[in-house]
């Protein structure tokens, strides 16, 4: 998946490129002008979400097997919303053709889930069915940092794919689970995780200092744990893909002597309402 983003990525950039240099491509303003407009580092922050992704499908698997003992079992995931807030330093390149910014932030992760696992346990010709479940909620801070590029779609409008890092570390957590679990694969995240993510997301620049930025991410390679799919973690006895879904608010700085640009006016009748009309009288 990590090889599959970067030749994307790549394939984007190099649209991108070729895009610029039409000769009939009309050249589109700055989401961040460096040129003595506006300093090169700034603050963000971002509300959100995240959810624990499950996988789709549910198969039953066989724990135990004997000549006349069998104990088998189907696992239910089932994924949960948590909160999300980030906010964090930015300091945009000089030279955007690759990067147009890097960030480091600090954020507040909660993740939750659940699963429920039904359990089956013939020995000889009698069986039983049982019934377990249980609920997880971790609490943890993360440290994360992100190299970005922009492929502007509109004047104000574009693309942001971010590859990153972040390691989180286990604030509290707080585990409920009623049932037999002695026989269950049981197994948690440990107290620090770290995780290679991407990021998707599709921005505004509302204001000449205001870029609003709306955002998917997701780990796609653990190195603490180790990985076991792509990112995923194992709560219980399943793996779940933690998703965030945030809204990023980076604003630029003016430089001393700038003051900071005009709302943008994004489409005809903003600009409309605004136009000043002069009496028939007037005469400059």
């Amino acid at each position: 998946m990590l090889r599959a983003f970067t030749l994307a990525l790549l394939s984007l950039m190099l649209a991108d490129a070729m895009a610029q240099r039409g000769l009939m491509q009309r050249k589109r303003p700055e989401l961040i002008p460096l040129e003595g407009k506006v300093r090169r580092g700034g603050f963000y922050f971002g509300p959100g979400l995240t959810y624990t992704l499950p996988r789709f499908n549910n198969e039953e698997e066989t724990i135990q097997q004997g000549p006349d003992t069998s104990y088998s079992v189907t696992y239910d995931p089932e994924a949960r919303f948590g909160f999300y807030f980030e906010a964090g330093w930015f300091y945009a390149t000089r030279d955007p053709v690759i990067l147009d910014y890097w960030d480091v932030g600090l954020a507040y992760k909660n993740l939750r889930g659940a699963e429920c696992a039904e359990s089956s346990m013939i020995v000889g010709d009698t069986g039983a069915v049982s019934l377990t479940e249980g609920s997880f909620a971790e609490r943890l801070v993360t440290l994360h940092a992100n190299a970005n590029k922009f492929f502007q779609v509109k004047d104000y409008q574009f693309i942001q794919l971010s590859l990153g890092a972040n390691v989180d570390y286990r604030l509290g957590s707080s585990y409920e689970h009623t049932g037999d679990s002695l026989l269950h694969a049981h197994e948690f995240p440990p107290d620090l995780i770290g995780q290679v993510h991407v990021k998707l997301g599709y921005g505004f620049k509302v204001t000449g200092s205001l870029l609003v930025i709306p955002a998917l991410e997701t780990p796609v390679f653990s190195i603490v744990p180790e990985d076991q799919g792509f990112g995923q973690l194992q709560w219980f006895s399943s793996d779940y893909r933690p998703i965030i879904l945030s809204v990023r608010f980076l604003f630029l700085r003016p430089r001393k002597g700038f003051e900071c640009p005009p709302v943008i006016k994004h489409n005809a009748f903003e600009k409309q309402r605004t136009k000043q009309y002069k009496p028939d009288s007037y005469h400059p």
